[in-house]
């Protein structure tokens, strides 16, 4: 079904720093929590398709070593005409 590119998804990957599982809960949440507000704040003006796509995208991001600051912005900016100023984060 899941092409060989999605195995790696399909099962839970080791971590080089394990903890326990509400610790491991609690970091992500607090961690991705700015994404998800923000997801949730831009759904109410521009739709739930849009603020999924950007809040899944800055969460990726995120995960990618973005800081929640600057992982908004470089997605904001993929809307956003070169020059056009960035509205405020919320």
């Amino acid at each position: 079904m899941y092409g060989q590119q999605y195995e790696y998804y399909r099962s839970p990957q080791p971590s080089a720093h394990p903890m326990p599982h509400s610790s491991l809960e609690q970091q992500t949440l607090n961690i991705i929590h700015p994404a998800i507000t923000h997801g949730l704040n831009e759904a109410q003006h521009l739709g739930f398709q849009h603020a999924l796509t950007e809040a899944v995208a800055i969460g990726y991001l995120m995960g990618r070593g973005y800081d929640y600051h600057t992982a908004w912005k470089t997605v904001e900016s993929w809307w956003r005409p070169p020059g056009t100023p960035l509205p405020t984060s919320y």
